[in-house]
């Protein structure tokens, strides 16, 4: 990330695709971006992009007028993507600065955002910055928001340890960098060998040597519950398991998060008893997605218009033909992070 300086834009928001010409938009948007990771700004061409959408290439012309505005459209989704799924909830616990911290690194070094692909696209729209003022302004807008989030939240903690020595550009500068250099590592790696757990350790070692007893393992003073917490969050990172979100984020009965976990999407629900169940977010009927929205409430079960079945929060089948409930994974909050287990890969 930098600061370079930019005119204020108004921030984007992901859209959400409802329409048949909008899954189409998104499927081509998708399409570029895996171009742009194997090819480059430069290189990637509507031929190569249309031919990894498996669409023809007249279609590309009913949704962009040129390469450029498919390029831009598809760094304006990440940058999207960014906002709402990094800096929206941290933003949401800015009211206590260690937690919003430890979710702003977490939601970092997700896979669905510090994906190979993505990073690496971020890295090659900041090679032809230069060139390109759109490019400027997005990903001038993301780092000029992450960067001022930051330090707030630096400050906030200075404030709230009573350290007022301490250089709060200075720290905010430092845990910038230690993500943008933990983001190099990822975009050179594919997602088998990089090493989330580690990745994270590292962050919370900065953040942990700077204000020592409010990150990373309890301190050896601390109580039995702590230390039981500590471990619980080692065999978390040391073993198969992912951030999703927060507990702050689905507050009430019946909201929702929608992840991609391994080869299946995951729902996390507040159910009825005001628990977290972890469910995989695909019909039993036919391998597709119940739910295309990252969050929101359920009004009513989880409903498939397609196979005319539905599901309650728990998973269970609440109606329509057929007998197999959604398939549920274990889900574990520690400090108000949820985690849930990666599914194993299915066919």
């Amino acid at each position: 990330m930098t600061t370079r300086k930019k005119n204020p834009k108004p921030r984007a928001t992901v859209p959400r695709v409802r329409t048949g010409r909008g899954r189409q938009r998104q499927r081509l948007i998708d399409a570029c971006i895996a171009a742009l990771h194997l090819y480059g700004p430069s290189r990637t061409t509507v031929e190569k992009v249309v031919a990894i959408a498996r669409m023809s290439p007249g279609i590309v012309r009913f949704y962009f007028d040129s390469k450029a505005a498919m390029l831009v459209a598809s760094l304006n989704y990440l940058a999207a993507e960014f906002e709402q799924r990094v800096m929206v909830p941290v933003a949401a616990l800015k009211a206590t600065p260690v937690a919003a911290l430890e979710l702003l690194v977490d939601l970092y070094l997700d896979p669905e955002i510090a994906s190979a692909r993505k990073v690496s696209v971020w890295y090659a729209f900041w090679g032809e910055a230069s060139a390109r003022q759109e490019y400027y302004d997005i990903c001038g807008q993301k780092d000029a928001g992450a960067t001022a989030l930051v330090r707030k939240l630096i400050v906030d903690l200075i404030a709230a340890t009573s350290q007022p020595h301490l250089d709060a550009d200075g720290i905010a500068l430092g845990l910038i960098g230690v993500l943008e250099i933990l983001w190099q590592d990822i975009a050179f790696q594919t997602e088998r060998d990089i090493d989330r757990g580690a990745a994270r350790r590292r962050a919370m070692a900065f953040l942990g040597s700077i204000f020592p007893g409010h990150f990373g393992a309890a301190p050896a003073g601390a109580r039995p519950e702590a230390r039981a917490a500590s471990r619980r969050g080692d065999a978390l990172f040391n073993g198969a398991w992912t951030v999703v979100g927060h507990d702050a984020q689905i507050p009430h009965v019946g909201d929702f998060l929608a992840a991609d976990l391994g080869a299946d999407g995951i729902l996390l629900v507040r159910s009825d008893a005001g628990s977290v169940r972890a469910l995989v977010n695909r019909c039993t009927e036919a391998a597709h997605a119940l739910v295309d929205r990252r969050s929101g409430r359920f009004e009513g079960p989880i409903a498939c218009r397609v196979h005319g079945v539905a599901f309650g929060w728990d998973g269970r089948r609440a109606r329509g033909p057929g007998h197999s409930d959604l398939a549920s994974l274990d889900v574990l909050s520690v400090g108000g992070l949820l985690f849930v287990h990666r599914p194993p890969a299915t066919p």
